[in-house]
């Protein structure tokens, strides 16, 4: 059994990744804002559940690198999935939230000697290469570099970079992960079709990359991967590499009735 730390427990991924090694076993400790500032941001707010996966509650942005070390004591892993993550936010405050938070998480799991981080990136990354590389027959991969066209992209993108950092500096392992599109109604994304099927990460695969993420052998990689994470959507345009071969994870079979081409 593992101790694993969870941010943005509260969350949608946060509630899918926690009660997901709860299921297997592992002791999971949830970290997010107090529930009164979720609610009032219209956060997961339908979630009855999410009450239930707060074990701390703090703005992680703010927390003393000393406190957040304390939660993570013990800890095998840290899952940092909490960020502000509005991309219509255009504000520098979504800099500030989401580089200090994960500049804190990082410094914490060093100073508790947590083995692995992982940290939630986002799609959005690389999302202006959509319009020149976004087809089914040419995959945008973690090569093509980054695109963005708001704070959140850049904010994602820096903390990638921090996570590569501190591999490079320190004795700590690194996933970075661009997560793709996660919905509370896995059945929404065929139904309004576009990007957010074509960007589809269901909840089965959300549950599937993490556990693999955990549990796989980065030393191939030297303890530092930057991989994407979505599902099979036929109109999938995001190519799951390197994440797939050097986690040994893959998406399921597409659950939905596939349109044919005349």
């Amino acid at each position: 059994m593992a101790r694993i730390v969870v941010t943005g427990s509260a969350g949608l991924i946060g509630g899918l990744v926690f009660d997901a090694l709860r299921s297997r076993g592992d002791e999971v400790f949830g970290i997010d804002r107090p529930h009164d500032e979720r609610i009032s941001r219209r956060r997961n707010v339908d979630d009855e559940g999410a009450f239930s996966r707060l074990d701390h509650a703090c703005d992680l942005a703010q927390i003393s690198v000393a406190d957040l070390t304390e939660c993570f004591a013990g800890a095998d892993a840290v899952i940092h999935l909490a960020a502000d993550a509005d991309p219509s936010n255009i504000t520098l405050s979504m800099l500030s939230t989401n580089i200090n938070s994960t500049e804190n998480v990082l410094s914490a799991a060093l100073s508790a000697g947590v083995s692995r981080v992982i940290l939630a990136s986002s799609g959005l990354a690389q999302v202006t290469l959509e319009r020149y590389l976004g087809t089914r027959f040419e995959m945008i991969g973690t090569s093509h570099g980054v695109g963005v066209d708001s704070p959140y992209g850049l904010s994602k993108i820096i903390g990638e970079q921090l996570g590569r950092a501190f591999v490079e500096q320190h004795e700590i392992e690194v996933v970075s992960v661009r997560i793709g599109t996660v919905i509370p109604d896995d059945d929404e994304h065929p139904r309004r079709g576009g990007r957010l099927m074509a960007t589809a990460f269901l909840a089965e695969d959300v549950r599937r990359f993490f556990l693999a993420a955990l549990d796989a052998d980065l030393s191939e990689v030297g303890g530092h991967l930057l991989t994407a994470a979505q599902s099979a959507s036929p109109t999938r345009f995001i190519d799951l590499e390197p994440g797939v071969s050097v986690l040994g994870w893959s998406p399921i079979s597409w659950p939905y009735p596939i349109a044919h081409e005349e």
